[in-house]
Parts: C-alpha cells; sequence; structure tokens
C-alpha cells in the first residue's frame, strides 16, 4: 500500500499556530500580573527630592550646594557696640539677601549738652552702609563695620537700621525709637547683641563762630556764618538796617550764608557766644565798574530879544541840576532828568551876561550878542542903518568882526564845557 507523502506545510502551520496561542496567552496574563499586587501601607509613596520652590537653591552639579538667599524683612543679624570708641559692625546670619533685596544701617555721633540724654543734639560724624541682595548662586557680603569720630566732650552715639538721620535733634523732633539695633521690640529687635546707643562724655560743648562779609556791587552784602572749630553749634544774631533781625544757628563744622540786601546792609552787627561782635556794613568794592554815562548836549544862542540856554540829557544820563546868573536881574535854576530837554532864557539887553554853574558849568560869564540883522529898535538897541546909508565900515566893522569872534569863542567853550562834564553819581 502506498502512502501518500507529507507535505511540509502542515507542520509549518501548526508550529505558527502554536506560537500565536502562546503569544495570546501571555498577553493575556501580562495585565492580570500588574494589578494582582493588593495596595499595602508600605506600598504608599514616599517624599523624595521634589520641585516644590523655595528660598533655597538647587544644588548645581558636580559643585557644592548654593547660597539661599532671604528677603530683607525675614533677615536676621548679629551685632557688637562700643559706643565710647565710635565703633559697631553688624553679621547678617541667615543670607544672603535675594536679589533686589537691600538693607541700610547707619552709626552716628552727635554733640550733646549733657553726659545724659537732652537735647538739642547735633549731628558730628556718621557712616551709612547696607546689605544688598545678590542672583543665585553668589555670595553676598555677610559682615558690615562702622566707625565715627567722637566728639571730646558730651556726645550721644546711635546705632540705627535705615539711612535716615535726624539733625539737629530736639525737643519737637523725631526720635530713633525701635530703629535702633538691640531694640526690644521693632526692626531693632532682629538683631542680637548689647543695646547699640551710648550717652556719655566729659565737659561742655562750645563752639568757635567766625563772620565774613563780602560786598557786592549792588549794594548787597552776603554773610557767612562758620562754625569751623570748637565742639559745639553756633546761634548767631543778626540785626541789619531798616529793622532786619534774624537768628541762624550753625551745627558743628557747618557753613550758613546769608544775603542781606542794600536796604539791610548798610549798617549790620552780628553777635555769637564766644565771638567777638562784628560791626560793619557794605563797602563799595575796588573793582566795581562804573556804568556808562551819556553826555549832555548844552547849546545857547543869542536872538534879538533873547539869550536862550537849551540843556539836553541823552536817556543813559544822569539827571543835571545847574543855576544860570545873569549880571542883571535874578539868577535862574533849572534840573533836567535823563531823556528831556530844558530851556532857560533871559531878556537881551546891552551889556548881558550870563554864567553857568553846578553839574553844567561855562567856565564864566557868556556875553549876550546882538545879531546882524535886528532893527534899530529892537533888543540891544539897533544892527544896520535903517536910512540906507552906508555899510559901517573902520572902527565899527572892526568891532563888529571882534563880536562875532568872541561869540564863535564863547559857543566853542560852552560846547567843550558841556562834553566835559560827565557827572556820575553813586547810590
Amino acid at each position: 500500500m502506498i502512502r501518500p507523502q507529507l507535505s511540509p506545510r502542515r507542520p509549518l502551520a501548526a508550529t505558527a499556530a502554536a506560537l500565536a496561542g502562546l503569544a495570546t496567552a501571555l498577553a493575556l496574563t501580562a495585565p492580570a500580573g500588574a494589578t494582582a499586587a493588593s495596595p499595602s501601607p508600605t506600598a504608599t509613596a514616599t517624599p523624595t527630592a521634589t520641585a516644590t520652590p523655595s528660598a533655597t537653591a538647587t544644588t548645581p552639579s558636580g559643585g557644592d550646594p548654593a547660597p539661599s538667599c532671604v528677603a530683607a524683612a525675614d533677615a536676621r543679624y548679629t551685632h557688637t557696640f562700643d559706643g565710647p570708641a565710635g565703633k559697631a559692625s553688624i553679621t547678617l546670619t541667615n543670607g544672603p539677601l535675594c536679589r533686589g533685596e537691600e538693607q541700610d544701617l547707619a552709626l552716628v555721633s552727635y554733640v550733646t549738652p549733657s553726659a545724659k540724654f537732652a537735647v538739642p543734639q547735633y549731628v558730628l560724624d556718621k557712616s551709612v552702609k547696607k546689605f544688598t541682595g545678590v542672583a543665585p548662586g553668589e555670595l553676598g557680603v555677610a559682615t558690615l563695620d562702622f566707625a565715627v569720630e567722637v566728639p571730646n566732650c558730651y556726645t550721644q552715639v546711635d546705632f540705627v537700621f535705615g539711612s535716615k538721620l535726624i539733625d539737629p535733634l530736639t525737643d519737637t523732633s523725631d526720635r530713633y525709637g525701635d530703629r535702633k539695633v538691640g531694640s526690644p521690640a521693632g526692626i531693632g529687635a532682629r538683631s542680637t547683641g548689647p543695646r547699640a546707643w551710648y550717652n556719655g562724655g566729659s565737659g561742655t560743648c562750645s563752639a568757635a563762630p567766625e563772620v565774613i562779609a563780602e560786598s557786592d556791587c549792588d549794594g548787597n552784602v552776603e554773610l557767612t556764618l562758620v562754625n569751623r572749630g570748637g565742639n559745639a553749634g553756633a546761634t548767631f544774631a543778626i540785626v541789619g538796617s531798616g529793622g532786619f533781625t534774624e537768628q541762624v544757628t550753625v551745627p558743628l563744622r557747618k557753613i550758613e550764608t546769608r544775603r542781606l540786601s542794600a536796604g539791610q546792609a548798610q549798617e549790620i552787627t552780628v553777635t555769637a557766644p564766644g565771638m567777638k561782635d562784628f560791626t560793619g556794613g557794605w563797602q563799595k568794592p575796588a573793582d566795581c565798574q562804573q556804568p556808562e554815562v551819556g553826555t549832555p548836549d548844552a547849546s545857547y544862542e543869542s536872538s534879538c530879544d533873547k539869550m536862550i540856554f537849551r540843556i539836553s540829557n541823552p536817556e543813559d544820563g544822569t539827571p543835571l541840576t545847574s543855576v544860570f546868573t545873569p549880571n542883571k536881574g535874578e539868577p535862574k535854576k533849572i534840573t533836567v532828568e535823563p531823556g528831556r530837554t530844558g530851556t532857560v532864557s533871559f531878556p537881551a539887553s546891552k551889556g548881558l551876561t550870563v554864567t553857568v554853574t553846578g553839574d553844567l558849568d561855562s567856565g564864566g560869564p557868556l556875553k549876550w550878542e546882538q545879531p546882524k540883522d535886528c532893527p534899530s529898535t529892537g533888543g540891544g538897541g539897533g544892527g544896520g542903518d535903517q536910512d540906507g546909508g552906508l555899510p559901517v565900515t573902520g572902527a565899527a566893522a572892526g568891532a563888529i568882526a571882534a563880536g562875532a569872534a568872541t561869540l564863535l569863542v564863547a559857543g566853542g567853550v560852552l560846547f567843550l564845557v558841556a562834553r566835559r562834564r560827565r557827572i556820575r553819581f553813586t547810590v
């Protein structure tokens, strides 16, 4: 009996089916294995490093932990303080401050009237410094040191939070209060250490006042009140013209200035304890320049019936007052203001002369000269021949020529005198 040969396709198909079944079985059993473990207290998740924000910077890979930072309001300090020596220091213990944060502190010394707290007090010296925030990973300044000069008399020394200082410290001024480092409450309590304020010293403080006066060209006086030495504030009492009075207190090693106007500066007295009284007033400085003053124009003319004087004062001139005195009759006085013109006249008569004195000066008598064309009945008694006779010659002609020459000379003299007279007045 012949058996037919088996085809290889059947074993391969069977093998494939078996593999497919095995894969299906594994797929079905995998989820069942993941859920088979029941929850238990030991299986719950435990806290590990998280991304929760905090003030502590994360550790850079391959390096030391970065420093933490703190807000100024949460900063804590320790400090030292030596009031008699004028020294203090403060250390930030939980810093540095974060970026954008800062904290000012100040050490200040005062000159006081007593070894115990008393007012008024004036600042002698101060030292102001501050902690500032840093960027993540940076190190900030941990300690600040302060030093101030302490006067060799009664004093007060304060170490305070903030940079605002009180000067002077008086009955009505602010107080540092809890701003003082080491206070039991408030911002001062953020630092641990001794009470950082001191009152003491020995000897009464005294001032060393001084006055410097300087005049300007306009009549004003500037007073410089100096308290250069000593160890206390100085109080100056100023008395000027026109009822002016003022008291000025100048702290130790400080300078104040006061300007007195021309009306107040004619007579000045300044007094202060510990200083010889200052007395003085405005004095014209040597380098003052005189203002330019316009030159007046003065002239005169003879008409048939009058002798007329004219004075023109320019806008930039000064008031001119002159007296015109005739040899016959009463003198006349005239004042011509800047920018104005004035005239003075006298009736003509034979032999009339006028002398000008005052701001304008003629330098002697000026003579009236009868014009040639005057009628014989006018003015000084006639000019030419009214009957149509021959012209006057000889001695008469010489007299007329001499008179004309005199008129020219007199006019020239007055012109020169007018230009020469430049009167300047000072206030």
